[in-house]
């Protein structure tokens, strides 16, 4: 873990360059190229394939907040700062996360595998337990409960100053976060395959997702004390005290989410007022269609 010692000038540096993160980055977006190709390939090498190039620059944006929050100094400002640490929480859960999810990746990362590994996939997904595991992730309440259980767990302070004291706990917590992320926005945005939520209820399960992660960052800018003492002697050194730092990271957990979770929410009301009214123009057709077929007196 970071020196107290350490200057900020030293942070602002120092690049976390883990062969561990750097091979999964990499070989996620290396299975993933490869199934673009794959399924572009098949439409006479035309872009767009089943899946589109905004998807594939939103998988790449995903990655690269990833990479942000992982590789660049944010992570090591994250052990002198709870603000940045929250930044780096934001960053998985709330940027990288639905990027990633919006880049269909099940669809086509499943692409670059080879013949084998796709039959033993396949059967494994339909072992029954795997099969049931897959139903109850799927579930929106079962979805929200654990990206919200996710995020307050995590928070506990034990728990917080157990993942900055421990890099192997620290790892969790930010797969956790990952995880969470994308299984709360694959429910809720679902790029590819039958959707989880009908339409108008996506709108509601978002936006309650907007209000737990601003009651977090509620209870952040208005307690009176500290709430993490492991960050009590880090902060002097960038001009704040521990209660101002915690309260700048509230600010941050509260207001980015919610704009990002209310654009979100927006997007989905949008589109659930298109395939209303597009409903309504092929009931019209169909009664006109109908009138149409009377017989004349």
């Amino acid at each position: 873990m970071t020196d107290i010692g350490v200057t900020p000038a030293d942070l602002w540096s120092s690049w976390n360059l883990h062969p561990v993160v750097l091979a999964a980055i990499a070989a996620v977006a290396g299975l993933y190229w490869s199934g673009v190709r794959a399924l572009w390939s098949r439409g006479g090498h035309r872009a767009g394939r089943g899946v589109g190039r905004r998807q594939v620059v939103a998988f790449a944006c995903g990655l690269f907040a990833l990479c942000i929050a992982l590789i660049s100094p944010v992570d090591a400002l994250s052990e002198s700062l709870l603000s940045a640490h929250m930044a780096q929480h934001l960053l998985l859960l709330v940027v990288a996360a639905p990027l990633i999810v919006i880049g269909a990746p099940a669809l086509v990362v499943g692409q670059s595998l080879r013949g084998t590994w796709t039959r033993r996939l396949r059967r494994w997904g339909r072992r029954p337990a795997l099969r049931w595991l897959g139903r109850l992730a799927g579930h929106p309440v079962w979805s929200w409960v654990v990206a919200t259980g996710v995020l307050w767990a995590w928070h506990i302070p034990s728990l917080y100053q157990s993942a900055l004291e421990n890099p192997l706990v620290h790892s969790i917590e930010h797969a956790g976060f990952l995880a969470a992320g994308m299984l709360f926005w694959w429910t809720a945005l679902r790029p590819a395959g039958p959707r989880r939520l009908p339409r108008g209820a996506d709108v509601v399960y978002v936006f309650t997702g907007a209000l737990q992660s601003g009651a977090l960052g509620a209870l952040l800018v208005f307690a009176a004390a500290p709430i993490y003492p492991f960050y009590v002697g880090r902060t002097s050194a960038w001009g704040l005290t521990p209660l101002q730092d915690q309260q700048l990271a509230g600010v941050l957990m509260w207001v980015p989410p919610f704009v990002i979770y209310l654009a979100a929410a927006s997007a989905l009301f949008v589109r659930w007022l298109r395939a209303a009214e597009a409903e309504s123009r092929r009931h019209e057709a169909r009664a006109a269609g109908q009138v149409g077929r009377v017989p004349h007196p």
